[in-house]
C-alpha cells in the first residue's frame, strides 16, 4: 500500500473502532477503482471530538464518517450541516472542501438503496425500526 504526499485520507470518528470492517471495503475499493486514497479508523473519545475535529482541518483530511457516539454531538462542531442532516439530527458524513466542513447524513439513503438493490419494496407496507440512534432516525426519515 503506497502513501505519498498526494494520497488522500479519508477516516472514520468513533468510540470504538477495532471492530469496524470499514477500513477493509473502503480501501479494497478505492485500489479496485486505481484511487489514490487510504481510510483509517481513528478512535475518538467523547472529549477529544473538538480536537478531532480540529484535526480534519490541520491535517487537510479529505473527510470523515462519523458513527458512534458522535453523530449527534458532531453537529455543533461544523461549519455547516445540510438540511437532511440538520432535521435528522444526526451527521455520519463529515466533507472537508476548502477547510470548511460540511456534515451530511448518508444512512437513510443508504439504506433504502440497499432494500431496492435486494428487490425490497416498502411502499405502503407497514415496517418496524429497532433503536432510536441517528441512523434509526435518518432511516425513519426516508421511509416517511
Amino acid at each position: 500500500m503506497d502513501v505519498s504526499g498526494k494520497t488522500k485520507i479519508i477516516g472514520l470518528f468513533g468510540f470504538p473502532v477495532e471492530h469496524t470492517l470499514s477500513p477493509a471495503m473502503h480501501n479494497a475499493a478505492f485500489k479496485a477503482m486505481g484511487l489514490d486514497m487510504r481510510y483509517l479508523p481513528f478512535k475518538v473519545s467523547p472529549q477529544d471530538l473538538p480536537h478531532a475535529v480540529r484535526a480534519i482541518r490541520a491535517l487537510n483530511l479529505t473527510g470523515v464518517n462519523v458513527t458512534v457516539p458522535h453523530k449527534e454531538k458532531v453537529i455543533s462542531l461544523l461549519d455547516e450541516v445540510d438540511k437532511e442532516a440538520q432535521f435528522i439530527g444526526a451527521v455520519n458524513t463529515i466533507v472537508n472542501k476548502d477547510g470548511k466542513l460540511t456534515g451530511y447524513n448518508t444512512d437513510g439513503r443508504g439504506f433504502m438503496q440497499s432494500l431496492s438493490e435486494a428487490g425490497i419494496q416498502v411502499c405502503g407496507k407497514k415496517i418496524l425500526i429497532i433503536g432510536a440512534g441517528g441512523a434509526s432516525r435518518a432511516i425513519s426519515y426516508y421511509l416517511s
